[in-house]
């Protein structure tokens, strides 16, 4: 038996809204899942093995299968592609257990598998997602409105910056101001999109929580982010835990997405910029 899915990338905390913002992106990865060939496990492979396991859980052991992937989703770059793959992953379990789980458990099993549901949750709903972890671990997620003409500007850098790494470095407690600060900026960034208030996203997508200690790692951060407002982007902000900058535009995207792949060379990073926009369609499959 052969399953096929499509898994969107992401991009998470939009600036403020650390491990509870998400959206979805207009870039696929595609995943083949065979049962009737050897099974063949690398390590991009595994994290789509570990989904398959996920659903079968109590089930029984998942059967040998084998593992191909395009390779579209850059890994360790803030788009999200551990949870594109873990889901796909989870999606052809359940397919081979005959829809054994519905969205909502598929989006628990993603979220234990990925610690956090910032990227698990736009990655099967697509869309912007607001997600809010319950005190009994279970998760509320919300699809929140955006404008019909958003584009989304990744600058993409060819080096890698794993998430948990530069978690490590985070402040554990942060103070009243800061705290206050990000929270009026979540809310927001939501109400501006929303309202499709381009006007506002600048200022909504202003983060004193995880960006100022990423960009000490990624010192190119703060030149290519205004670079691209420069150029014109609404916004900018460090995707998930990067390497990836993004910047929100409504118009101009070709300039800005020249300005941060300038700003970044001149600071010393190669990579490259792609124009897409969000989706509203998550993950799915195409072929079984």
């Amino acid at each position: 038996m052969k399953i096929t899915v499509k898994t969107p990338a992401t991009s998470a905390n939009l600036g403020p809204g650390f491990d509870s913002l998400g959206l979805a992106l207009d870039i696929w990865a595609t995943v083949t899942v065979d049962t009737d060939k050897p099974a063949r496990v690398n390590s991009i492979t595994r994290l789509i093995q570990q989904g398959i396991e996920a659903a079968f859980g109590d089930a029984g052991k998942a059967p040998p299968v084998a593992i191909d992937w395009d390779n579209t989703i850059p890994v360790a770059r803030g788009l999200g592609a551990s949870a594109s793959l873990r889901i796909a992953g989870l999606l052809a379990g359940n397919a081979l257990l005959d829809g054994l789980h519905d969205v909502d458990g598929l989006l628990a099993l993603g979220t234990q598998l990925e610690g956090f549901p910032d990227n698990a949750s736009p990655t099967l709903f697509g869309g912007l997602q607001v997600n809010v972890r319950r005190t009994d671990g279970s998760i509320i997620h919300l699809d929140a409105p955006l404008p019909d003409d958003l584009k989304v500007v990744v600058f993409i850098p060819d080096f890698e910056m794993p998430t948990q790494e530069s978690r490590r470095r985070l402040p554990r407690q942060f103070s009243r101001e800061d705290t206050v600060f990000n929270v009026g900026r979540v809310a927001l960034l939501v109400a501006a999109l929303g309202a499709g208030r381009y006007d506002l996203l600048d200022e909504a997508t202003q983060d004193r929580m995880h960006q100022p200690v990423r960009g000490q790692i990624f010192p190119g951060l703060n030149p290519i982010m205004a670079a691209a407002k420069e150029a014109g982007a609404a916004a900018s902000y460090l995707s998930g835990g990067g390497s990836t900058v993004a910047a929100f535009v409504q118009t101009g995207e070709e300039r800005v997405a020249r300005l941060m792949t300038q700003a970044a060379l001149a600071n010393g990073f190669s990579g490259r910029s792609i124009i897409t926009q969000p989706t509203r369609q998550g993950a799915h499959i195409v072929e079984s």
